[in-house]
């Protein structure tokens, strides 16, 4: 199956997702937002920047966080994503800790390490679920973590947990 088909399926497969997540959710709102743009972009303002290397993930959490009112960055990479935080400063960072070119975990040690980045909180979200694993997230600087599949509830009442109840 040639590559652009692939990259259509998981856009298709990754709206599916999305929309029966908000059907069912505990988060009505969620719903509303996604069948309204012109809301879509007024209720929070807030930054996210993601940090997921695997397409379809990064498809299903930009669609659910930006139906949520969040203004969303992304990138597929560590090192571009360490360069977009310093950049672009985001409220919050949703950090996968199997990249390609560096680990989630040293990425988020480079974050809290550098002046213009260690207030940014970062929730690391990964596929790793072991005890070990979750304590490496949390000693690398992680203020959260949530392994996949993610339960659509717990990762937007931890988002909603560390942002401001209304933005500056």
């Amino acid at each position: 199956m040639p590559q652009r088909k692939i990259s259509h399926l998981a856009e298709f497969f990754g709206a599916i997702l999305v929309s029966m997540a908000m059907n069912t959710s505990r988060y009505p709102e969620a719903a509303e937002a996604t069948r309204t743009p012109e809301r879509r972009y007024k209720v929070k303002h807030q930054r996210i920047l993601i940090v997921e290397d695997d397409r379809l993930s990064l498809i299903v959490l930009c669609q659910l966080l930006t139906a949520q009112g969040f203004e969303i960055l992304q990138s597929s990479e560590g090192w571009v994503g360490i360069n977009r935080a310093r950049n672009e400063q985001p409220d919050l960072i949703v950090m996968d800790i199997k990249l390609p070119d560096i680990s989630g975990l040293d990425a988020t040690l480079l974050l809290k390490k550098d002046d213009q980045t260690k207030a940014i909180p970062v929730i690391a979200v990964t596929a790793c679920v072991t005890a070990e694993d979750k304590a490496n997230a949390l000693k690398s600087g992680c203020a959260a973590y949530i392994t996949k599949p993610v339960n659509i509830g717990n990762l937007l009442r931890t988002v909603e947990s560390f942002l401001p109840s209304s933005p500056p």
